[in-house]
């Protein structure tokens, strides 16, 4: 089986050796368009003291091509998302490990994010106000 490894998505599509670990981490299992799940694990002999390289995950050629042809219109979607001010799902969970920390940690976020609503509601009625 004919496998790629991170850097090998990203000769493929001609993009910079980092982007493959962003679309893993932003494109996940939560996403509508979730970037497809490693196939195995490699490690290759080397002539180090070791003897072995690092772990890598290595990815089907296949369903990563299918999902690239998918990437733009996800990223319309994502984008007419948040345009909208419908909020994307928590990546993960609070790590304080308090469940009353975390619990006014995520109220003090929604009450930051109404503030900066009204502040951009207050905005525009000044330039209403400016102008007429």
């Amino acid at each position: 089986m004919y496998t790629w490894t991170r850097k090998e998505i990203a000769e493929a599509f001609d993009v910079s050796p980092a982007t493959p670990h962003y679309w893993i981490h932003n494109w996940g299992p939560e996403t509508d368009h979730p970037f497809p799940a490693p196939v195995a694990t490699m490690q290759t002999k080397n002539k180090s003291n070791a003897g072995w390289t690092r772990k890598v995950m290595v990815y089907d050629p296949g369903t990563v091509q299918v999902w690239f042809s998918g990437l733009s219109a996800a990223k319309t979607r994502r984008m007419s998302k948040a345009l909208t001010g419908i909020p994307r799902p928590r990546k993960r969970p609070p790590v304080w490990g308090d469940p009353d920390l975390d619990k006014s940690i995520i109220e003090l976020e929604e009450s930051m994010a109404l503030l900066m609503e009204t502040v951009k509601e207050m905005e525009a009625l000044q330039e209403v106000i400016r102008r007429g």
